[in-house]
C-alpha cells in the first residue's frame, strides 16, 4: 500500500489539526488514486453537525471520517483499511 500525504502536512499542521479536531478537504494519494477526506474527531464533528443543523436544518458531509484524534497515525490507520 502506498499512501502519500500532502507535502504541506508537516508536524506543525498535524498539531493544529489535532488541536482543532479536523482536517478538511484533505487530499491524499492512495495507491495512485487521489482521494479527498474530511477528518474529524467526535467532538468537532458533533459541533459542526449541530451548528449546521441549527443554521441550515441539515448536516451533510459525504467525505467525513470520524477518528479518535486527527493525527497522521490515525489517518494512516484508517487508510490502511481501504485497500
Amino acid at each position: 500500500m502506498n499512501i502519500v500525504f500532502p507535502e504541506f502536512y508537516d508536524e506543525l499542521l498535524e498539531m493544529e489539526c489535532k488541536s482543532k479536531g479536523c482536517a478538511l478537504n484533505f487530499n491524499i494519494n492512495l495507491n495512485g488514486v487521489k482521494m479527498k477526506f474530511n477528518f474529524y474527531d467526535i467532538v468537532r464533528f458533533t459541533q459542526d453537525a449541530k451548528s449546521d443543523l441549527e443554521e441550515y436544518g441539515f448536516f451533510r458531509d459525504e467525505d467525513a471520517v470520524i477518528l479518535p484524534e486527527v493525527t497522521r497515525e490515525q489517518i494512516y490507520k484508517y487508510l490502511s483499511t481501504l485497500s
